[in-house]
């Protein structure tokens, strides 16, 4: 089963641990980053903008974060499962 760490040794298991704690830790900076640039980009490029352009930033950024989160995920799963997951 792909869950079961029963099978494999400890020196396996802290290493397994230690690439989920890796990416995930990838995933929330990677989020945090891009949120980072984003709001300080709406504060001072869009702040003032109609609010069209403050609608589509708001979506760019939305969509930019789902691409992120998508890719960083999938790199958490695949370091919980192994290369048994499927895509």
């Amino acid at each position: 089963m792909a869950g079961d760490d029963a099978s494999l040794s400890v020196d396996a298991q802290a290493a397994k641990r230690a690439a989920m704690r890796r990416a995930t830790l990838h995933l929330v900076v990677g989020v945090g980053a891009l949120d980072t640039v984003a709001m300080l980009g709406y504060y001072y490029i869009f702040k003032n903008a109609e609010a069209r352009a403050q609608t589509i930033f708001t979506g760019v950024w939305t969509v930019l974060t789902v691409i992120v989160v998508m890719v960083l995920l999938r790199r958490v799963r695949r370091a919980r499962f192994g290369p048994r997951m499927r895509r």
